[in-house]
C-alpha cells in the first residue's frame, strides 16, 4: 500500500513543533496511523525521526508478511516466538542502539506512548501487550542519555483528524459493518436467541468482509440487548445471552468491526413483531434527534452544538427521562476515542477530518431501549456519513 505522505507530514511538523526529535511507539493503534500496518501482537516499534520519511520498524519474525505493506523501507526482524530465539528484548535492543546510533539520537528528546489507558487490541485480541512502566523503563535503559517525554497528547491530537487516505480505510470497516446490521435487520425475529443473533451478525460481517478488496484482517465485536436488558444498552458493553426475543419486544445491536486497525462502531434497533405506540414514537424521536445532529455538523462549530440539537428535539418528544448519554465520541484508529466527545461541555471546535460518531438514544425500563449511531467524517460543508445501512424498526 502506499505512504499516506499527508500524514507523514503531519506527525513530523507537530514534533518539530513541539521539539521532539524521534518517537518510539508500541502501540497498534499507533503503528497503525504512523506506518499503514497493523501489528498482529502488539510487540512491535516504530521509531519515526523528525527528518524526511517513515525512519524505522522493528516487529517479531511471525509477522513477515503483515509487514510488507510498512511504509518505511527499514523494517527489522527479531526471531520470536521460535525454538531458536534468543531473548527478544535483547534483540530488540541491539535494533534500537544501532538505529539511534544511525539517526543520531544518544542525546536526543524522544516521544513515547506514557499515558494511553484505553488501548485498541492489536489483532490477537484475546491477550493484549501494553507498554507499562517495565516497557518503558526498559525503553529508557536503551538510550539513558536522551531526554524521554510523555507525548500522548501529541498522538491524540494526531490521530483526531483523519487523512483523505485514512477515511478511505474507514469506508471499507463501514462497508463491513454494514453487512452486518443487514443481517441484524433480516434476523431479528420472535423465537431467535441473542447469542444466535450475535453469531449471524459476526458470521455475515466475516465471511462478507473478507471477500472485499484490500481487506487482510478483521475483527468483529457485535453485542446484543433484548426485552428487559436494553434498557440497559447505553452501557459501553453488554453481555449477549441466551434469551429468546419475544413478540413486541425490542433487539439493539451495539457493533464495532475492526479492519486492518480501522474501526467502526455502529448501531440499530430492531422490533421483533410489532412494537409497542411508545416504541415507535420513541424510534421516531431517535431518528430526527440523530438526523437534525448530523445536518448540524460542519467545521467550526462547537462539539456541544450536535448533542443540544438532538437533546432539543427528544424533550419535545416528551423523553427527557430517557436521555442518559452524550451524543457521539471519536472514532477510527480505537473502538472510542477521545477527540471529538459531543456532550454539552465540550467547547472545543470541530475541524475537518474529524470523524465521530452520532448516536442519540432513549431508555426506559417500560419500554425498552433505542439507539442508531452512524459514524461521520466532518467536511468544510457539513458531514459524510460512512455508514450506509437502513434505519426501521419493524
Amino acid at each position: 500500500m502506499p505512504a499516506d505522505h499527508i500524514r507523514i507530514s503531519r506527525i513530523k511538523t507537530a514534533m518539530r513543533r513541539v521539539g521532539l526529535d524521534a518517537l518510539i511507539l508500541r502501540l497498534p493503534e499507533n503503528i497503525v496511523m504512523s506506518m499503514g500496518v497493523w501489528p498482529m501482537n502488539g510487540f512491535s516499534y516504530a521509531l519515526i525521526t523528525s527528518q524526511a520519511g517513515p525512519t524505522a520498524l522493528i516487529a517479531p519474525s511471525c509477522e513477515d508478511q503483515e509487514m510488507a505493506d510498512c511504509w518505511s523501507a527499514d523494517v527489522r526482524f527479531f526471531t520470536w516466538p521460535r525454538l531458536e530465539m534468543s531473548d527478544p528484548l535483547e534483540a530488540i535492543r541491539r535494533e534500537l542502539v544501532d538505529l539511534a546510533a544511525k539517526h543520531n539520537l544518544k542525546h536526543a528528546r524522544i516521544g513515547y506512548e506514557g499515558s494511553f489507558e484505553y488501548v485498541a487490541p492489536s489483532h490477537n485480541g484475546g491477550e493484549v501487550m501494553v507498554a507499562c512502566e517495565s516497557s518503558i523503563a526498559y525503553l529508557k535503559s536503551v538510550l539513558p542519555k536522551a531526554q524521554w517525554t510523555d507525548a500522548s497528547d501529541l498522538l491524540n491530537n494526531l490521530r483526531a483528524t483523519k487523512t483523505p487516505m485514512e477515511v478511505e480505510r474507514l469506508r471499507i470497516a463501514h462497508k463491513v459493518a454494514a453487512m452486518g446490521l443487514r443481517k441484524f435487520q433480516q434476523s431479528a425475529q420472535p423465537g431467535i436467541r441473542e447469542t444466535e443473533l450475535a453469531a449471524e451478525v459476526y458470521s455475515q460481517c466475516l465471511v462478507g468482509g473478507m471477500n472485499l478488496p484490500g481487506v487482510k484482517h478483521l475483527n468483529v465485536y457485535p453485542q446484543i440487548s433484548s426485552g428487559p436488558n436494553a434498557h440497559r444498552a447505553w452501557r459501553p458493553i453488554v453481555s449477549t445471552t441466551k434469551r429468546r426475543l419475544q413478540e413486541g419486544e425490542l433487539a439493539v445491536l451495539e457493533l464495532a468491526v475492526c479492519v486492518d486497525g480501522f474501526w467502526a462502531d455502529v448501531t440499530r434497533v430492531k422490533a421483533a413483531g410489532e412494537p409497542l405506540p411508545i416504541q415507535r414514537d420513541a424510534y421516531a424521536a431517535v431518528k430526527k434527534a440523530q438526523a437534525a445532529a448530523i445536518k448540524s455538523i460542519k467545521a467550526g462549530i462547537r462539539a456541544s452544538r450536535p448533542h443540544q440539537v438532538a437533546t432539543d428535539i427528544l424533550i419535545k418528544a416528551g423523553f427527557e427521562k430517557q436521555i442518559v448519554h452524550l451524543t457521539g465520541h471519536g472514532v477510527g484508529f480505537r473502538y472510542h476515542e477521545p477527540e471529538p466527545f459531543l456532550l454539552p461541555a465540550n467547547s472545543m471546535k470541530l475541524r475537518v477530518g474529524h470523524v465521530c460518531s452520532v448516536e442519540p438514544g432513549l431508555y426506559d425500563p417500560a419500554w425498552g431501549g433505542i439507539r442508531i449511531e452512524d459514524n461521520v467524517v466532518v467536511t468544510a460543508e457539513g458531514a459524510e456519513v460512512l455508514t450506509h445501512a437502513a434505519k426501521k424498526l419493524t
